[in-house]
């Protein structure tokens, strides 16, 4: 098991431990997201504000990806979306807890089941597809599980879960 989780947690044990103490996830916008002081406002009949300032964020600097580690080109790497990246290192990491290799599974009948519900970073690429690069298809949320599947080498049923 492993996890990337917001309110820090990137283990099963920091997991525990948060819901142990019962604590909330929950926090302002990160400001390397967005300005949300020129978002916000408490009346939400006003066109083009957010009611609220706060979620649930991973922490996580999305920029810090090792694509070399994973056979990826910096070009590849750039076109992926940021929840394959954090996925990708997931999964590994929770192959390597457990001692099994992404060789290991490689050619085995091992299935991928990912649930993704957003694809506004390939929404962000496709703004204008005169400039449209072949990686925007594989890096973009409709292919998430694909990602994990080809860097496992695993010949798999590949079927996505959307919410």
């Amino acid at each position: 098991l492993a996890c990337l989780l917001p309110g820090g947690i990137s283990s099963p044990s920091e997991l525990w431990d948060f819901l142990y103490n019962k604590k909330s996830a929950q926090g302002k916008v990160p400001e390397d997201r967005y300005n949300i002081e020129g978002f916000y406002h408490n009346d939400n009949s006003r066109a083009g504000i957010m009611n609220v300032d706060g979620g649930y964020f991973i922490r996580k600097d999305i920029r810090q990806f090792d694509n070399s580690f994973f056979g990826m080109n910096n070009i590849e790497a750039s076109y992926m979306d940021p929840q394959q990246r954090k996925l990708l290192e997931v999964v590994f990491k929770c192959f390597e807890d457990v001692g099994v290799s992404m060789e290991d599974i490689s050619g085995t009948n091992t299935a991928v089941y990912v649930g993704n519900f957003t694809v506004d970073y390939q929404s962000m690429q496709s703004r204008d597809p005169d400039y449209l690069h072949r990686y925007a298809a594989t890096g973009g949320g409709t292919s998430i599980m694909s990602t994990i599947s080809y860097a496992g080498g695993s010949d798999i049923l590949r079927a996505p879960i959307r919410g």
